[in-house]
């Protein structure tokens, strides 16, 4: 079995890397021709942990195509890991999608055998069997379950972790237009993953609203802890981390997510966030549990950066801070709580200097960048941990600090 892969970014060049990794030929194309040919060195063009090594150990399995229809007509199974960018309204747009299924439905018009296409691309509830079964078929004069299948397939990683998250997933989920299209996709997870992950095995529907429907959930704990957080804020000795601790050995419950911080940021979370109040409202339905969850998320940027205006009043005004991306362990800043706090601090102290660090982020703006950690805290008197990365949740960095000093640690406890 052959498989092509439409769209090599964060998540595409990782998932043809580890198809390949399993022994499957991947055919990897990328509408951007300058880009692929920087791939033909196998080298990522991109940060991402193991990446480099495992494109050097698969470069027997892994080609690259600059003719998209040749990479699809080579393949028996096409993986469309395109962009699905945010409209104004919060739903999702398909343009790439369909761009990329526009080039693919010639070549099934020619292929006598079936062929599969899966869909990675996180899409609106509805896409699939509303728009691109019908598109698929009217393009290619074929029929869906007949003569080609159509599955969804959304991933669940974290940026930073894709690779380990990739091959080692709690679920696969798979929406399928026919069992047989299930059966391939199913059957090429069993060999690619290390471990036995669940197979969630549904219709197309089911599946791009569970996808949805996962994260939300999860910023949903994460709204809890900080929602909690703000009403602990008020009451004389509650800590609302120790809390989330207790709570979370409830087996009905369970720690990951539910933990106090900035909230949540990042390319994912929010949108998928807006696009279930998008897809919830459409529908006639009570989306009122997320838009809370999503202005809870709002309100810690302003609730941490008055807590930061507080200690600079209290301690002087030598400020640190430690973080912009959105988490540990990756470059990017979109969405980013972090980004946004130190934003509002300099808008707030536009006559002080305001330290920034981040090990791998460097967004310029009206405070200075500082080259290391210890540059960054040097004589502070207020440090504010925006990122849990791990060398800012050690201690020995405080002896670089002013005295008096306060090390405001969103992750851990306050020091």
């Amino acid at each position: 079995m052959q498989i092509s892969v439409f769209g090599l970014g964060k998540l595409g060049l990782c998932t043809a890397a580890c198809l390949a990794r399993a022994g499957y030929r991947v055919l990897g194309f990328d509408i951007r021709g300058d880009y692929l040919e920087e791939l033909l060195s196998y080298r990522a063009p991109f940060e991402e942990t193991g990446l480099n090594a495992l494109l050097q150990k698969v470069r027997d399995k892994l080609v690259f195509y600059q003719d998209p229809e040749k990479a699809a007509m080579e393949s028996d199974v096409s993986f469309i890991i395109v962009p699905t960018p945010s409209q104004s309204n919060g739903a999702f747009s398909n343009e790439f999608v369909l761009q990329a299924l526009e080039t693919v439905a010639p070549v099934i018009a020619k292929k006598s055998t079936f062929h599969l296409i899966n869909i990675v691309s996180t899409v609106m509830p509805g896409s699939c069997e509303k728009i691109f079964v019908p598109f698929l078929e009217g393009l290619s004069g074929k029929k869906a379950s007949q003569d080609f299948g159509v599955t969804y397939n959304p991933e669940f990683i974290a940026i930073g972790s894709v690779i380990e998250n990739f091959l080692n997933p709690d679920l696969v989920l798979i929406g399928e237009s026919d069992k047989y299209s299930g059966k391939i996709l199913e059957e090429i997870y069993r060999r690619t993953c290390d471990n036995s992950p669940f197979m969630a095995r549904t219709n197309l529907i089911n599946a791009e609203i569970a996808k949805l429907s996962i994260n939300c959930f999860c910023t949903m704990k994460i709204s809890f802890a900080n929602n909690l957080s703000q009403i602990c804020d008020a009451v004389t000795g509650a800590r609302p981390e120790d809390i989330c601790h207790i709570i979370g050995h409830d087996s009905r419950i369970g720690t990951p997510y539910l933990q106090p911080g900035l909230g949540f940021g990042g390319p994912c979370f929010p949108r998928d966030n807006e696009a279930f109040v998008q897809f919830a409202s459409g529908v006639g339905g009570f989306a009122k549990l997320q838009e809370a969850v999503i202005e809870i998320n709002a309100r810690q940027v302003d609730r941490i950066t008055g807590q930061i205006k507080q200690a600079v009043e209290q301690y002087g005004n030598a400020v640190a801070l430690l973080g912009q991306t959105y988490k540990p362990n990756t470059y990017l800043t979109e969405r980013s709580q972090a980004l946004e706090i130190g934003c509002k601090l300099v808008e707030a102290f536009p006559e002080n200097e305001i330290r920034v660090y981040d090990p791998m982020a460097n967004v310029a703006g009206k405070w200075k960048l500082a080259d290391s950690l210890k540059e960054c805290v040097t004589g502070a008197r207020v440090v504010a941990i925006l990122t849990p990365w791990s060398e800012f949740l050690n201690t020995d960095w405080h002896r670089w600090l002013a005295n008096p000093h306060v090390v405001l640690n969103y992750w851990e406890e306050l020091y």
